[in-house]
């Protein structure tokens, strides 16, 4: 894609490089290539602006048809962005139900008994550390679409969409123009999932500048994991991939020794280059 789109940030302590053709291919549930330009631009400034690592699935766009394309950001970094904040405390979150007698109970967590309750709504409790609190309550009919992850788990829903809307109602500046997927009526089971935790361009980068830019030893530990090419690398591995890089590389620059069969040691050293190997061009 030529002049395409691409913003840079740092976020976490890491450098985050988002192209328009990363977004894509990689972080679109629904018609990618429906996606307007106007669409991904707003994508990539929003994650810039706010510092979403959308590779660590802070966020992702849905799109289907003629709809306008909505930005979806998970709970876990509404509670990530919550902790971060000097303050906030803790919070507590629950749903409401009509009992038979008809009365209505606050309960923490989402357990209730659906053949003698009924689901009215949900409600959340921020406590700041300055000893203050913020209490939010949703209403059930409001949000529940009776479809997908409504119809199977609607106090689990129904309680993240009291969460969420709490924690950016207490904390404004901290969550500007971010949604969660329950808020905007959007079925759970079109997100992305395993195309979101690939690595980014910057991480690919990083892998051939520990590898000091040699590629045979970039390709020799992705063949040991199974990987062909860089871009299918799944971010669980990362780490253990830059790890393992830098020890080849490390071997590459040793000297050959002559092993005494007397040094037990050396020989359990050579033994253990042997293992880490195996699997990899360099066997043998």
């Amino acid at each position: 894609m030529n002049n395409e789109l691409m913003v840079k940030y740092e976020t976490g302590g890491q450098e985050i490089q988002l192209s328009q053709s990363d977004v894509k291919n990689f972080l679109v549930s629904g018609d990618a290539n429906r996606v307007t330009e106007k669409e991904f631009k707003l994508f990539l400034e929003l994650c810039k602006f706010q510092k979403l690592n959308p590779f660590l699935r802070d966020a992702y766009l849905v799109k289907f048809g003629d709809k306008d394309a909505n930005i979806i950001v998970g709970k876990d970094f509404f509670i990530k962005r919550a902790y971060a904040n000097e303050k906030f405390k803790k919070y507590t979150a629950g749903i409401i139900v009509l009992k038979q007698n008809g009365d209505l109970e606050n309960r923490a967590g989402s357990f209730y008994a659906k053949q003698v309750e009924s689901l009215v709504g949900a409600w959340c409790k921020v406590e700041f550390t300055d000893g203050t609190d913020f209490y939010h309550t949703v209403a059930f009919d409001e949000y529940n679409t009776g479809k997908s992850t409504w119809a199977s788990k609607p106090a689990t829903m129904i309680r993240k969409v009291a969460l969420v809307q709490a924690l950016r109602e207490a904390f404004p500046e901290d969550y500007q123009g971010l949604y969660d997927s329950s808020e905007m009526g959007v079925n759970e089971e079109v997100l992305p999932s395993r195309e979101v935790g690939l690595i980014n361009n910057n991480q690919r980068k990083n892998l051939f500048e520990l590898a000091e830019n040699d590629k045979s030893i970039v390709k020799a530990i992705m063949v040991k994991y199974g990987y062909e090419n860089t871009s299918d690398i799944k971010e669980e591995d990362y780490q253990s991939i830059c790890d393992d890089i830098e020890k080849l590389v490390s071997l590459n620059k040793e000297e050959p020794e002559v092993i005494d069969e007397a040094e037990v040691e050396v020989v359990e050293e050579v033994e253990e280059e042997e293992d880490f190997l195996k699997g990899t061009p360099f066997e043998g």
